[in-house]
This record gives structure tokens, C-alpha cells and sequence, in this order.
């Protein structure tokens, strides 16, 4: 199920992530294609930043930060960059990557709490990659393109753990190394 966003989304993830089962980043830039991904953190060095509108919001906790709104875009190109990897790995992406200098850190607005369960977070209020970027496309797009979004996210998070309850039961051919 492919999502288009008017919204330009930048994925900016730490190498470690595009190995991981559990990463929502990953399952991000397969439901949005037109999402481009940066890789950080490997050997080889970043992939190179793609051509961004001029206005690139950071979503990213930080206390000073507006709240992301449609008022605050106002009908203007925008990149969302989402940083994806753990708390620690994304942190430093948010000040390391070229990619954010110049962007306006922006938080979410309160809303449901996570539904993802397959990694521990550090706090109450903490949200995957994938549940941040369709709350804030659900801000800046409206409420269906975040219904949609999580959607596909709902189905993969209940697959991942028919997965893990029931790992012996997939087929041979399906499991690591067979």
C-alpha cells in the first residue's frame, strides 16, 4: 500500500537500522517510495543530501520548538527530515548531518501513544520513525493520510509479532541461513 505525500519526507538513518527487523524506518520508505533516504554512520559516508525545498522542518523532540501546523508551513514547499535509528543514534543525526543545518526543529502535537511495542522507548510518550512522520503528515496533510499510514504500519507491527510468537512455525525456506 503506497503512500504520496505532498509533503517531501527525508529519512535520515543510521546504517545499523537498514539491517534491523524492527526498523520503522525501513517500512517508511517502503510505504512512501517518493520518501528519500539518507543513510548515516557508514564507512563509505552519507549518501549525498537530495535537492530539499528551501524550508525543511526537523522533527525532533526539543523543548524550544513550535509544534508542527499547517499555519506554520503556510502552503509552502516543505522536506520533513525524520531521523530514524536509536534515541542516541538519532540525536546525533539531528547534529551532525548537513542535511539539518538550516532546518526548523518542530515537535508533535500530543496525540495517541505508540503502537509499535517491538522496541522499548524511553519515555511514556515516545513514538517509532514511522508513527512520528504519519502524525505529522496527518498535521500538515490531513487526518487521512495518517489513517492510511498507520494502517500499514498496524498490519506490520501485528506481523512482526506473529513472527517473533511463532518464528518456528515459518517455512524452511523463509528462515535465515536455510
Amino acid at each position: 500500500m503506497a503512500v504520496t505525500p505532498r509533503t517531501s519526507v527525508v529519512l535520515l538513518m543510521h546504517h545499523a537500522e537498514l539491517y534491523k527487523s524492527t526498523s520503522t524506518g525501513r517500512l517508511l520508505h517502503r510505504v512512501i517510495p517518493s520518501a528519500h533516504l539518507r543513510l548515516r554512520g557508514a564507512p563509505e559516508g552519507p549518501a549525498p543530501a537530495p535537492l530539499l525545498p528551501e524550508r525543511r522542518l526537523l522533527l525532533f523532540p526539543d523543548p524550544s520548538a513550535p509544534v508542527i501546523s499547517p499555519e506554520l508551513v503556510n502552503d509552502e514547499p516543505v522536506a520533513l527530515l525524520i531521523p530514524d535509528g536509536t534515541w542516541k543514534q538519532a540525536r546525533r543525526i539531528t547534529q551532525r548531518d548537513p542535511a539539518v543545518l538550516g532546518a526548523q526543529r518542530v515537535n508533535l502535537p500530543p496525540g495517541a501513544p505508540s503502537r509499535y511495542g517491538l522496541r522499548r522507548s524511553p519515555r511514556p510518550e515516545a513514538l517509532s520513525s514511522f508513527e512520528a512522520a504519519a502524525r505529522a503528515l496527518g498535521v500538515l496533510e490531513g487526518e487521512a493520510i495518517e489513517t492510511r499510514l498507520m494502517a500499514a504500519f498496524d498490519l506490520w507491527v501485528e506481523r512482526s509479532r506473529e513472527v517473533r510468537e511463532h518464528g518456528e512455525q515459518i517455512a524452511p525456506s523463509c528462515r535465515a541461513g536455510a
